[in-house]
């Protein structure tokens, strides 16, 4: 009897550390999802700061409802296009600003082409 005792204190004991282990476990990935939210969230901020000192000088808010998206690869080429009007972006701005200006439109682009 003591024998059998024994054995279920063991497999209680093992039952719960597996519970303690796996609610530590999705505390820590919702733990980092939060902190990926985060920096992408202060990415976002830093681009939005480049596109204000940049861009709004000469364009209105992308925020336009009326106005279709655009693809990743169509603002790869107007960002080019800028630089060609003398826009002095670095690649690492420019890459910020395509980021940004493709996410604050995400799901009305067009398809490409």
């Amino acid at each position: 009897m003591k024998q059998n005792n024994y054995w279920r204190f063991i497999l209680f004991g093992l039952v719960c550390s597996a519970f303690l282990l796996g609610g530590i476990f999705l505390q820590g990935s919702d733990t980092i999802a939060g902190q990926k939210k985060s920096a992408k969230k202060e990415s976002q901020l830093k681009a939005f700061k480049v596109y204000q000192k940049k861009c709004l000088g000469c364009h209105d808010s992308v925020a336009d409802p009326e106005k279709r998206g655009r693809t990743r690869d169509d603002w790869h080429l107007i960002v080019n296009i800028m630089h060609d009007y003398g826009l002095g972006l670095t690649d690492k701005q420019s890459e910020q600003i395509i980021d940004l200006l493709y996410e604050l439109r995400h799901g009305l682009e067009r398809e490409a082409g």
